[in-house]
């Protein structure tokens, strides 16, 4: 968990490629707990571009493919992730899940 102060150098191309790389948007459940757990110490905490791109990374594919209700590691997951990085959290997925289908995620 202390590497991950890495996060707070890198510039949003950078950490998207990290992500990309890590392959974070498809990792299972329990790890995404895991990681979103590591994250509460961060200090100092990510900035808001940086939350943003995590919670993309990290969320959007996998609520906006919900056909049931989420599992209980995806709530935990995201309720983890949400204490401490809300406004960018509901930025992304709120605007995403509110754009409607074939309207394109930005």
């Amino acid at each position: 968990p202390s590497k991950l102060s890495i996060l707070n150098t890198c510039t949003p191309s950078q950490l998207e490629g990290l992500c990309s790389f890590l392959q974070l948007s498809t990792c299972p459940e329990p790890s995404l707990v895991r990681f979103c757990s590591w994250l509460l110490p961060l200090s100092p905490a990510l900035s808001h571009t940086s939350a943003a791109i995590l919670a993309q990374q990290l969320f959007l594919r996998r609520v906006l493919a919900l056909t049931q209700p989420p599992s209980r590691l995806l709530v935990a997951a995201l309720t983890s992730f949400c204490s401490k990085y809300s406004h960018p959290l509901c930025r992304v997925l709120v605007a995403a899940v509110l754009q409607g289908p074939g309207e394109g995620v930005q």
